[in-house]
């Protein structure tokens, strides 16, 4: 509680601290009250970051007081913002850029004060500025009188639900034994380290999934095989002095009776139990650590005893797992979901005794608990407990329990246990992450965020800390990362380099997200009109999830006040969308708009143009998407993505005005308009198509010089060879420039993906020193495979050779941190891989047609070069080849994977699709038939 609080006075004091800066000239008034609530709200921003450091429930006076606050921080920064609106024409000779530019209106409109004083809109915004800081007065001796920082000092109690898992009965225990007998195999195995060595394992894994309950069926299995043995559960604050005694007195250790152990100091603890444990096979279990400190101090007690000692941890944290495992990987033990049938087992196990027993009328919202639960065993053994402890087995009962566990577990108490555990590693957040994590309440369940998506949002939200010469995105990204570290968000995607792309939240946890949303006026999600019951006043973030075309309308939601929303977010297949002429505040708009049953319709956005504070604009629609004629307006606008798969785009012509926008990408056929390339601010273009921008458009490429990410295509495949080669030409000249020596960009562009068609590898591609990502489509690439081995940062490389290559293509020294590399050419055996290639590959992908390969077909000669491969993907090209082209060549790829003497994954794929290259496309084949083209 008080999270979201803390945040939006945070970003309110830091508004007003840019208004104090010495090179502004206030009227002394003016600078008086932004002084006075400057002072008040940090006050009170101090008191609400000690609550949320506590992390237990405050009393209702305390929560009333923060809403109050909280509420009273987005009003002030509201209102800020509605002056700079209400007096903008009179400041238009002071340009605005970001917002320093909206400070420097603001200051100009201040200094004027007297002589606007009595007119209209002056003095009424005059009134709501001394209303607000009335409000901040009352607050603050609210705050006094009724003594709220004392009642944050009486932190409550709770029963440690982990005793649950300690004293499961392994007979009521569902998918256990597989995982058990893994990790004991593991601690076991004398072959896997040196005879007697100590060996440790971690167990990591998302809250409730069972860790500490496989953790004490391992103990209880092989107690009995070792000296002497521990079982100790840490927490998120641990007394290290408590732990250590803990340890002692399990092991055995017996105190002089002279001797008071409470008073020992840590050190002479760790050394006690290290002399202790020296001689002997010791077994102990530390579960439940949460930072990386912790294990460090007991591992000191932990002695390296060569006598065959175990050692298992558990954590949610993957860092911390690794940490413990000295980054052993193999000895860190991921935990997984119960599968749907070993979810249905446990839980009609416990509430009917027998997975059978189930009567067919309750099937059906059997399968929907379960689904849920989402193979949670918390989850299930909480629910099902809950269900069994019913004396009828009614469907109207069961349904309620599914409906309360839509609702954030607020409807039935048995249900609290199950949100205590999941709440540890929310509370367990720093300051800065909470927020983000419960942001995510804005997507649906079971929704794939993508992480681009998540980290420009975080920022155009102004939820990322200020980092010291840091860019704001990297910054965001590692909170990203943090989360799925922390196990908060299940990764989706990630690519060969490790490197998670898009996420998952669990069903649970979504749950718990929406709950503390609710509590702290944060997000407002509406998936069906019984959520509009008890809404909060004021909405700030607002996200809507309809199905069906006729499902709702404007009328439904007129209760909501638009103005104040800052985030919206819609999803489903209803093509409703609110008026945005209603939104005055909108910060972030998130619109996708499946296919459904629907046939493509229009989306007109032109009514979007007011939108001041617009940072992000996502829009994903099945149908034509209309943009306003004039975009100008949308000067804070960083993010601009339009995805539509129909319909080509008319992108404004003032969009070149756009002074902020830092990511643009537009489907492909997408014309940009003239001047695009001095907009120094783009970081990310796509896609940018060749075949639909002009000559000059494409030599433009060269002025954006603050790329990161760039991707380029050519869509038409009707263009003359001559066309073609003049936008090859205007192409390579904007290449040349962007890598100039003498450009800034040179340094800065990290991403580069060319599906156009090269005559070869652009000579310029070799200045590129900072590019980790390459993909590139080339007719030709031999004698220019030196252009790309000299790329010192470059972690992943796509190529695609589309022409027949005449002689040997071999990849020699260079590469020198390249660990994904994916080929594909029409003949293999013309690729070879000399001795010291790519020192760094670990992930080999080869794509080629099984056509003709009897005759001519031949694996890339080498591959046994590539020391530290860890896994072999082929893709083979079937459709229309021979059977016997298809077997021969599973088995000539299959054999070079199996010789290679480092024993990577192999895995072979045969697709009912082909690969075209120049040399081989409809008039080889002879076939009219349909197929699947692979590129």
């Amino acid at each position: 509680m008080g999270v979201v609080a803390e945040a939006a006075v945070g970003s309110v004091i830091r508004k007003l601290g840019d208004l104090l800066t010495g090179e502004y000239k206030l009227f002394k008034e003016a600078k008086d009250s932004i002084m006075f609530l400057k002072a008040e709200l940090e006050s009170m921003h101090g008191f609400l970051k000690k609550m949320s450091d506590i992390g237990e429930e405050p009393n209702e006076q305390t929560k009333c007081w923060v809403d109050e606050v909280r509420e009273l921080s987005y009003d002030i920064e509201d209102n800020i913002y509605d002056f700079l609106l209400h007096f903008e024409h009179e400041s238009n000779n002071i340009p605005q850029h970001g917002f320093r530019g909206f400070i420097d209106k603001c200051i100009n409109l201040l200094r004027n004060f007297g002589s606007h004083f009595l007119l209209g809109h002056h003095h009424e915004t005059i009134k709501e500025f001394q209303g607000l800081k009335r409000r901040v007065v009352e607050a603050s001796e609210r705050r006094t009188r009724y003594k709220l920082d004392d009642a944050i000092l009486k932190p409550n109690t709770a029963i440690d639900l982990r005793l649950l898992a300690l004293y499961a009965q392994t007979a009521g225990l569902v998918g256990i034994e597989g995982p058990r007998e893994e990790l004991i195999r593991l601690l076991m195995d004398k072959k896997s380290v040196s005879a007697g060595q100590m060996k440790v394992l971690s167990i990591v894994g998302f809250g409730g999934l069972g860790k500490t309950t496989l953790a004490n069926q391992v103990y209880r299995q092989l107690e009995n095989q070792f000296e002497t043995r521990a079982f100790i559960s840490v927490s998120q604050k641990p007394n290290i002095g408590k732990i250590l005694r803990r340890i002692l007195s399990q092991v055995g250790y017996v105190a002089r009776e002279d001797t008071n152990m409470e008073i020992w100091y840590e050190d002479d603890l760790i050394r006690t139990l290290h002399e202790f444990l020296k001689n002997k096979r010791y077994f102990v279990v530390i579960d439940d650590i949460w930072d990386e400190s912790t294990w460090n101090i007991i591992k000191c007690a932990l002695p390296e005893n060569m006598k065959g000692s175990g050692v298992i941890t558990t954590t949610r944290i993957d860092t911390v797992a690794r940490v413990c495992c000295s980054n052993q990987c193999e000895y860190v033990y991921r935990m997984n979901s119960l599968s749907n049938q070993e979810s249905r087992r446990l839980f009609f196990k416990r509430v009917f005794g027998s997975e059978d027993d189930c009567p067919p009328f309750l099937e059906e919202v059997s399968v929907k608990i379960l689904k849920r639960c989402g193979g949670l065993p918390l989850a299930i053994i909480t629910v099902s407990s809950l269900l069994a402890s019913q004396r009828n087995k009614l469907k109207d009962q069961w349904e309620h329990v599914l409906n309360s566990l839509g609702s954030s577990l607020e409807v039935h108490p048995t249900l609290e246990g199950m949100r205590q555990i999941l709440s540890l590693s929310y509370k367990n957040l720093p300051h800065y992450l909470k927020t983000c994590m419960l942001y995510m309440g804005i997507y649906p369940e079971d929704f794939t965020i993508e992480k681009n998506d998540l980290v420009r949002q975080w920022v155009a939200q102004g939820f990322v800390s200020k980092a010291h010469g840091r860019d704001p995105e990297d910054v965001a990204e590692g909170y990203f990362n943090e989360l799925v570290n922390r196990s908060i968000i299940q990764p989706v995607d990630t690519n060969p380099n490790d490197e998670v792309l898009s996420c998952r939240i669990h069903d649970m946890m979504l749950d718990l997200i929406l709950h503390k949303c609710r509590e702290e006026n944060f997000v407002t999600a509406i998936n069906e009109l019984q959520d509009m019951v008890g809404l909060h006043d004021r909405v700030r973030q607002l996200t809507l999830n309809f199905d069906g075309v006729n499902v709702i309308d404007g009328t439904v939601l007129g209760a909501i006040r638009f103005s104040q929303v800052r985030a919206l977010a819609r999803f489903g297949t209803s093509a409703y969308t609110p008026d945005f002429l209603k939104f005055k505040h909108l910060r972030v708009l998130t619109l996708e708009f499946p296919s459904g049953n629907h046939e493509p319709v229009v989306f007109d956005l032109t009514g979007m143009c007011h939108l001041f504070q617009l940072r992000y604009l996502k829009v994903v629609a099945y149908g034509k998407i209309v943009l306003p004629e004039k975009i100008r307006g949308l000067q804070q606008l960083e993010t601009l993505e339009l995805e539509t798969s129909i319909y080509y785009i008319e992108v404004p012509s003032d969009l070149i005005h756009l002074r902020r926008l830092s990511h643009l990408i537009v489907p492909r056929g997408t014309r940009l308009p003239v001047g695009y390339g001095n907009m120094t601010s783009i970081r990310t273009l796509g896609q940018f198509d060749l075949s639909w921008n002009s000559v000059n458009n494409i030599r433009d490429l060269g002025g954006l010089t603050n790329l990161r990410n760039l991707e380029i295509g050519y869509t038409n495949c009707n263009c003359s060879a001559h066309v073609c080669n003049i936008s090859m030409d205007a192409l390579s000249y904007a290449l040349e420039k962007l890598c100039s020596p003498n450009s800034s960009s040179c340094c800065l562009l990290q991403r580069l993906r060319m599906w156009c068609m090269l005559p070869r590898v652009p000579k310029s591609t070799g200045e590129l020193h900072n590019l980790h990502h390459l993909e590139l489509q080339v007719i030709e690439v031999e004698g220019d495979v030196g252009i790309l081995a000299r790329l010192q940062s470059l972690v992943y490389l796509k190529l695609y050779i589309f022409g027949t290559p005449k002689g040997v293509i071999t990849f020699g020294r260079g590469f020198p941190v390249l660990k994904c590399f994916s080929i594909t050419c029409i003949k293999m055996s013309s690729l070879t891989f000399e001795t010291g290639a790519m020192s760094k590959l670990q992930w080999l992908e080869i794509n080629f047609n099984a056509h003709g390969w009897v005759h001519q077909g031949a694996p890339p000669v080498g591959i046994e070069q590539l020391q530290g491969l860890k896994e072999v993907v082929v893709s083979i090209g079937c459709c229309f080849a021979k059977e016997s082209d298809r077997r021969a060549a599973e088995s000539a790829l299959g054999k070079t994977i199996d010789v290679h003497t480092g024993g990577p994954i192999g895995n072979i794929k045969c697709k009912n699709s082909f690969f075209w290259f120049e040399d081989f496309g409809w008039r080889d084949i002879k076939i009219t038939e349909d197929f699947n083209f692979s590129t």
